[in-house]
């Protein structure tokens, strides 16, 4: 006859091999011979969270801890589970109990530590991190775990001190240059910044996310031949967002390279992610490159996902005025001044449109407003002139 250790021993080699479904027939047969056998219930409840049938190993870590109740290797199963299922409270109270009876336990107060982040709850993550590092004040796994919680709370000079003493201990932590790259962004210091980047990409020279951060930086430094090489650099290594093209594209406008600019704002066209600003912005491109047809097409399809933007509705009127569709075009107006837009080129046409209505009072009244936004504007001094004004 087969005795609990037989099934035991049979249901741990089967959870050894993978084989969890004979595992748990195997423990299910112990159970039979002992039930009040916590041990086993344990093992049972992993091979059903193996499974993923989490509900079941609940189920089983809480008849083992019955049996139990001191049992603080199944009470931290038991806060693992619901701290991965984002039952955090239930979690909380688990991992409480056990540092309850084992108050020295590491695992327990790490465990800990890592659920007030996820709560949220960093004040209480700080503390804990900081209790352990007095402890054991070399734990690069502590320092950087603080300093993460420093980054989420904006304590970038905090973050930065905490990133900087994994490094004193092991230089080549993987991915802390690039975190410390960006917490030295925040805190405006961008040679420290540019540094870590560097660091960053010769340690992982195909690490994209890196090349892109270091392009931003150099695009918000106005250093646009190098924003220009790091951003295709991270292009080449397969940056996963759209971001690369409306920055790529961005940078290529403010160095004048309008060509070079639409063709990465096409790139995301295709994908068919524009929202209304990129649409926008490869609207006036086309504008600036004299091909209306296509600006009206961007122009629109902004006004679509940003009903009632002034500045939308003004570019399309410029457009019906280009192709003298004076009706559109002054409709298009009004809803852009109803909206809150002024501009003196706006003015300055809806004045030229109300002379073509023989509405003089209205084209007087349109270009006063318009030379009061541009003073300079000489040919609009010579129509009030002409006008008596």
């Amino acid at each position: 006859m087969d005795t609990v250790q037989d099934h035991l021993n049979l249901g741990l080699a089967f959870t050894m091999s993978k084989n969890y479904d004979q595992a748990i027939k195997e423990f299910e047969k112990a159970l039979v011979i002992n039930p009040d056998d916590a041990e086993i219930r344990s093992y049972l409840g992993n091979c059903y969270v193996y499974r993923g049938q989490y509900d079941k190993g609940i189920e089983e870590y809480e008849k083992a801890l019955k049996i139990n109740q001191m049992n603080v290797a199944v009470i931290m199963k038991l806060g693992k589970l619901y701290s991965n299922l984002s039952k955090f409270d239930r979690a909380l109270e688990q991992y409480k109990k056990a540092l309850e009876i084992n108050p020295n336990d590491t695992a327990g107060r790490h465990a800990l530590a890592d659920l007030y982040g996820k709560m949220g709850r960093m004040a209480d993550a700080e503390k804990e991190y900081n209790d352990m590092l007095a402890g054991d004040p070399d734990n690069i796994e502590l320092m950087f775990k603080l300093g993460y919680v420093f980054e989420t709370e904006k304590k970038y000079a905090e973050a930065a001190a905490q990133y900087e003493k994994v490094l004193k201990v092991n230089p080549r932590t993987p991915g802390i240059n690039s975190m410390l790259g960006n917490v030295y962004r925040e805190l405006k210091d961008y040679d420290r910044a540019i540094e870590n980047y560097d660091r960053a990409i010769k340690i992982n020279p195909r690490e994209s996310a890196v090349a892109y951060n270091l392009g931003v930086l150099y695009y918000e430094k106005g250093e646009y031949e190098k924003a220009v090489e790091q951003l295709e650099l991270a292009k080449k290594n397969k940056f996963k967002s759209n971001e690369i093209y409306l920055m790529l594209a961005d940078v290529y406008s403010k160095m004048g390279k309008k060509k070079e600019a639409m063709e990465e704002y096409k790139k995301v066209a295709g994908s068919g992610t524009l929202d209304a600003e990129t649409h926008k912005a490869l609207g006036f491109i086309y504008m600036e490159e004299d091909q209306i047809d296509e600006a009206m097409r961007e122009f629109t399809d902004a006004l679509e996902l940003k009903p009632g933007d002034g500045s939308l509705l003004e570019a399309i009127g410029h457009i019906h005025y280009k192709k003298i569709n004076y009706t559109d075009a002054k409709d298009c107006y009004l809803k852009a001044m109803a909206a809150g837009r002024e501009s003196a080129d706006m003015l300055y046409k809806m004045g030229n449109i109300s002379m073509k209505e023989n509405n003089v009072a209205k084209a007087k009244e349109y270009w006063t407003k318009s030379l009061s936004l541009n003073p300079d504007n000489e040919i609009v001094k010579r129509n009030l002139k002409l006008l008596g004004g």
